[in-house]
């Protein structure tokens, strides 16, 4: 081989090779960017298990355990240190099971209180927000199960691009609400519970367009067998693993669903090598408990969820003691402020009264026509606070849709069969104000959705909107 060309295979090799290594030192080296996001609470998370002492409760779940549960009232009534260790369904009870080996030891008492999903009760793991959750904290890694290492390094370079953009624009997202690290503080400091003020039920008509489903399609014998396996794991520590359950709405219960959940229950008793200490019942709560989604709990209703969960433990110590935790008085939700906005296309629509304004039930004669549409804001004096999921459906003219603030709620499926539509422009600055599933653009694969520029990392970095962060596009306000 000729000298020319034997440099030229050398410099070829260092330029294929620093491409990995530049990707390994931004992904690895930079800071983290995501520690003040809501995110950046799990390695709190885990640092506070992992220094624990021993006789320890821990309270094993997803989201639903982290807005529901007051660790300081659990540790005053039950004399035991208690370790929060419940997160973000979209992480995977999987992860947080894998991540609580950090230190489970003799006298333990694991609480397991997934959510009664599909994710809550899968193996379902997602590298994307794990990359985010672990940000800073790599050391988090190596407790990461081997099956799930092979998806973590694909998404290796994804993560770090979107870590470099933020980095070398000198911000890190930008989120403010509910959804960030500061909601586990009180006053700058640490305390292992969510203190953020939720004062009450901030749903269209008291819930969302999400339902709790009792389907026997949701016990997978896969999910099954890897938690009877955690719960050996558990014991063979020397410490102990109980079975309890999250609070739900009861407004998104019809009177057969209550027979349904007893018969759920039972064949998930039946498979499961852990012990049962609650009742379903006792976790299926008035509205006006919740917060934002139909198991996500105010600041008042942690003091129902976490005074049920402390008489469940008390059964298995054997305490008889009274509990002490005072009940607040139930929070009333009061009429929302709403604004008049661009209401042109008001006859484009039908509609029907609901509580507290009106939604849209379907289109005119003259709104099937239209390619560009704004959601009217008002409609006879009334807030218009939704439109049916079937309002949109296989329309193929739409190809522009804008969202105001009015609107509150956008169902799954709402623009299946829309193969025109692009653009879906938001004119909200707080997620937390519209509601969201994972279904809303199935069928319309071409449509992005658009938000204002200095609220992107508000929708990019959301509980619910984040699932959308590969179709959400920034736009300015003209």
């Amino acid at each position: 081989m000729k000298k020319s060309s034997l440099v030229y295979l050398i410099i070829s090799l260092l330029l294929v090779l620093s491409i990995p290594i530049s990707i390994l030192s931004c992904g690895f080296g930079i800071p983290s960017q995501f520690d003040e996001t809501y995110y950046g609470e799990l390695p709190h998370m885990f640092n506070r298990l992992k220094e624990a002492k021993k006789e320890k409760i821990i309270i094993l779940g997803n989201s639903a355990v982290a807005f529901a549960t007051r660790t300081d009232l659990i540790e005053e009534e039950l004399d035991k240190d208690v370790v929060l260790f419940g997160l973000y369904a979209a992480i995977g009870t999987k992860t947080m099971m894998d991540l609580s080996k950090v230190n489970i030891s003799k006298g333990d008492v694991v609480v397991f209180a997934p959510e009664i999903s599909t994710q809550g009760l899968s193996l379902y793991f997602s590298a994307r927000n794990t990359w985010r959750a672990v940000d800073g904290h790599f050391e988090m890694l190596n407790y990461i199960a081997n099956e799930n290492r092979k998806v973590m390094i694909g998404n290796f370079a994804n993560f770090t691009a979107e870590k470099f953009d933020y980095f070398v624009n000198g911000a890190k997202p930008n989120v403010n609400g509910v959804y960030q690290q500061e909601s586990f503080d009180l006053d700058g400091k640490e305390v292992g519970y969510m203190t953020y003020d939720r004062p009450y039920n901030i749903m269209l008509d008291g819930n969302n367009d999400e339902t709790i489903s009792f389907d026997d399609v949701l016990i997978q014998e896969d999910f099954i067998d890897y938690v009877n396996d955690y719960a050996n794991y558990v014991r063979s520590k020397g410490a102990d693993i109980y079975f309890d359950f999250t609070p739900m709405n009861k407004l998104i219960f019809e009177d057969e669903a209550f027979e349904e959940a007893e018969a759920f229950v039972n064949k998930l008793k039946e498979k499961l090598n852990i012990r049962f200490i609650g009742d379903i019942s006792n976790y299926i709560l008035d509205y006006r408990w919740f917060f934002d989604n139909n198991v996500h709990m105010n600041s008042s209703g942690m003091y129902v969820y976490t005074n049920q969960l402390v008489e469940d433990l008390k059964v298995v110590f054997e305490d008889s003691s009274p509990t002490n935790i005072v009940i607040p008085q139930i929070p009333d939700v009061p009429l929302p402020n709403y604004e008049d906005g661009d209401n042109s296309y008001e006859d484009c629509f039908t509609y029907k009264n609901i509580r507290r304004g009106c939604m849209i039930t379907g289109l005119t004669e003259k709104g099937k026509d239209q390619s560009f549409m704004v959601i009217p804001s008002m409609h006879d004096e009334l807030p218009v606070l939704a439109f049916n999921a079937t309002t949109f459906q296989d329309n193929k003219e739409i190809r522009e849709l804008v969202i105001p603030k009015n609107t509150r709620s956008l169902m799954d499926n709402s623009f299946k069969g829309c193969t025109n539509l692009t653009r879906l422009i938001l004119q909200h600055e707080n997620p937390n104000y519209l509601n969201v599933g994972t279904a809303l653009l199935a069928g319309a694969d071409s449509c992005y959705v658009y938000v204002l520029d200095e609220y992107y990392d508000n929708f990019a970095n959301h509980y619910n909107w984040s699932y959308y962060k590969d179709r959400l596009t920034k736009y300015v306000k003209s």
